[in-house]
C-alpha cells in the first residue's frame, strides 16, 4: 500500500531533479567560453608584432654556427643582440656586439607623447653616427613619412597613406634613382592579408597573401610574382598549445630552402632555441634569454 509520505518523497524527489536539470541547462547556456581576442596590427606594440609575450624588459639573442666535428656538436659564436623594452612593450634600444661581445652598433628610439615613434638614431661604440630615421604624422597621428640617412646623407625616404584607424594601405619608397609603390591589404579582424609591390613603372611586380589560424597568428604566406607564379612560400607550424615549432621557407627563384625548428619554451611561450638549417647543410643556432619587469 502506497502512503501519503511515499507519494510525497517520489514527488519532491521528481522536482529535485526536474529543478537540477533546469539549473544546468541555465549555467551551461549563460557559462561563456573564453574569448579569443585579436589584436588590429595598428594597436600593436613591438613585443606584439614581433609575437613575443609577457612584460620583457630585455631580450638577448645570441647566434651561433652549429658544426658536427668528430661526432662531437661544436658552436661557434656570431654575433649577439640586445633589445631593450620599455614596461608597455615599445623598443627602446638594440645593442648590437660582435662574437667577442664588443658593441659594434647601438640604436636607440625616441617616442612622441601618444607613445609614436619619433626618431631613432644608430651609433657605434665610440658615438659616431652610422645612420638615423625621423618621422612625421599627421594630426590623428596616423604616420604620414619617414626619411632615412646613411650617416647625414638621405638614403631613402617613405610617404605613407592610411585608412580611418591608422592601418598603413599605401607606401612610396623613394631611393635616389627609382621609387617602389607598395599596397596593403586587411581583413575584418585589421590583420594584414595581402600586399603588393609595384616596380618603378607601376606595373604589378609581385603579390603576397598570408593566412592566419583562430588566434591570429600567421600560418601561411605565399609570394607570387604576377600574374600567379609562385615564387617563396612560409609555413608556420604552432603546437596545440599555441608555441611556435617549426617555420618552412622556400624562395623558390633563388634556390632557397630552409627549415627553423623552435624549442624550450619558457611559462610565457617565448622560444629560446631556434634551429635553423639550410639547404647548403649549413645549421646556425639562436638562443634567447629574457628578463622580466
Amino acid at each position: 500500500m502506497i502512503t501519503s509520505l511515499t507519494i510525497y518523497f517520489k514527488m519532491n524527489l521528481r522536482y529535485n531533479l526536474l529543478l537540477l536539470i533546469l539549473c544546468s541547462v541555465f549555467f551551461s547556456c549563460n557559462s561563456k567560453k573564453k574569448e579569443i581576442v585579436i589584436i588590429p596590427d595598428y594597436q600593436k606594440n613591438h613585443l606584439q608584432r614581433n609575437r613575443i609575450f609577457g612584460n620583457v624588459k630585455e631580450m638577448t639573442t645570441t647566434v651561433y654556427l652549429k658544426e658536427i666535428i668528430d661526432s662531437m656538436e661544436i658552436l661557434t659564436k656570431l654575433s649577439s643582440l640586445t633589445q631593450h623594452y620599455s614596461a608597455d612593450g615599445f623598443l627602446l634600444k638594440i645593442v648590437s656586439c660582435n662574437p667577442l661581445d664588443r658593441i659594434v652598433s647601438i640604436k636607440t628610439i625616441d617616442y612622441l607623447s601618444n607613445a609614436k615613434e619619433k626618431s631613432w638614431i644608430e651609433t657605434d661604440s665610440l658615438g659616431n653616427l652610422l645612420s638615423r630615421c625621423d618621422y612625421e604624422y599627421d594630426m590623428n597621428g596616423y604616420i604620414v613619412s619617414e626619411k632615412h640617412y646613411d650617416h647625414d646623407s638621405v638614403s631613402f625616404y617613405i610617404d605613407f597613406e592610411t585608412d580611418g584607424v591608422g592601418n598603413v594601405i599605401s607606401m612610396n619608397r623613394h631611393f635616389t634613382d627609382f621609387s617602389l609603390y607598395n599596397k596593403i591589404y586587411y581583413n575584418d579582424k585589421g590583420l594584414v592579408v595581402k600586399s603588393e609591390e609595384y616596380d618603378p613603372d607601376h606595373k604589378l611586380f609581385k603579390y603576397a597573401d598570408m593566412e592566419y589560424d583562430n588566434y591570429g597568428d600567421e600560418v601561411n604566406r605565399r609570394v607570387f610574382q604576377a600574374p600567379k607564379k609562385l615564387i617563396e612560400y612560409t609555413y608556420t607550424q604552432y603546437d596545440d598549445q599555441g608555441n611556435l615549432i617549426k617555420v618552412t621557407y622556400e624562395d623558390r627563384l633563388h634556390h632557397l630552402k630552409e627549415e627553423r625548428f623552435y624549442s624550450n619554451h619558457d611559462k610565457d611561450k617565448n622560444w629560446m632555441e631556434e634551429e635553423q638549417h639550410k639547404i647548403n647543410g649549413q645549421i646556425l643556432v639562436r638562443k634567447r634569454a629574457f628578463i622580466y619587469y
